[in-house]
């Protein structure tokens, strides 16, 4: 098996935690604050569109662009292990 395979196989994994955490997100009410109204919601939209980011550059066929998946895969959900109550 190539290494690109791998890489692949691996984003697949990624982007289904990744997209299991943009779901659980969406689907939480929205709680408005008075200091920044609507900063909730962007930040809902901003985790659906990296999503589909990541989606398409796994789903392009040059390898470099999965690699760039790879990265900014890992990168997000070090971002939300960081965020998290742990």
């Amino acid at each position: 098996m190539s290494i690109i395979k791998i890489i692949t196989g691996i984003n697949w994994i990624l982007i289904a935690i990744f997209g299991y955490y943009v779901v659980w997100a969406l689907l939480q009410v929205s709680k408005p604050s008075h200091e920044m109204p609507g900063v909730e919601t962007i930040i809902k939209v901003t985790g659906f569109v990296f999503l589909l980011s990541l989606i398409g550059l796994n789903l392009a066929s040059y390898s470099w662009m999965k690699v760039v998946a790879f990265i900014l895969g890992v990168i997000l959900l070090l971002i939300i292990y960081s965020f998290s109550d742990h």
